[in-house]
């Protein structure tokens, strides 16, 4: 697990926004690499979305720095969590379906959770489209023989890797950020951000964005 103290080094802040938006420019033309260069197939598909999400959660860390503390902790997080999913989706064919099955179960949920809001009196038009896509989805489901699928748990994941104690570690950082703790309403959201903790979260989005992109390149390198 990486310290803080190996985390931690001093740079101007006024470099940290352009360095973000710089790194995102990378994962985009690397996405779009893929998409014009590599002939196309599911995983390239998903290798190229892995990398335009990575681009976008850069993008968004570089508005939220400095002034959105638990804005730039969001982007953190998820960005561990794309590292996490992409190792584990390169890894083996069984975690790679289960990530196509999830892109059915998560749309599925989706529009049946929508449905819950809706009066099919009223909205009878929007309620026939909606179900006709879910259909549309089981009958996809069955003919690539893709089941749909719940979420990876994320902890899961970090424990299959070895990264259970990065994990653990930078949860205790970021759910104090992303939910509304005690300690984000009462203290940090009333006085400016905490320089020591805009560096952590602003170094580890870098350093897993950058991971990432590792992964990808190596990957469709073969």
């Amino acid at each position: 697990m990486t310290r803080l103290i190996d985390m931690i080094h001093q740079s101007n802040p006024a470099d940290v926004a352009p360095h973000l938006r710089r790194l995102a420019d990378t994962c985009a033309q690397l996405a779009s690499q893929i998409r014009e260069r590599i002939d196309r197939s599911d995983r390239t598909v998903a290798y190229a979305n892995f990398c335009s999400y990575a681009a976008s959660e850069l993008r968004r860390a570089s508005t939220f720095y400095p002034e959105d503390l638990a804005g730039l902790a969001w982007a953190a997080r998820n960005l561990f969590e794309l590292y996490l999913i992409v190792r584990s989706v390169i890894q083996s064919d069984e975690n790679f379906r289960a990530w196509l099955g999830q892109r059915i179960g998560d749309e599925k949920d989706f529009i049946e959770g929508v449905l819950m809001y809706v009066q099919a009196g009223e909205c009878a038009p929007q309620v026939a489209t909606l179900k006709a896509r879910r259909d549309r989805l089981l009958e996809l489901s069955k003919r690539h023989d893709i089941p749909s699928a719940k979420p990876f748990r994320i902890q899961a994941l970090a424990k299959a890797l070895g990264e259970e104690d990065e994990y653990v570690a930078l949860f205790k950082l970021f759910s104090k950020y992303v939910h509304p703790s005690s300690l984000l309403i009462n203290a940090y959201s009333l006085s400016p951000p905490d320089p020591t903790y805009l560096k952590i979260f602003h170094i580890k989005a870098q350093m897993y964005a950058g991971q990432t992109i590792k992964l990808i390149k190596d990957a469709v390198a073969g």
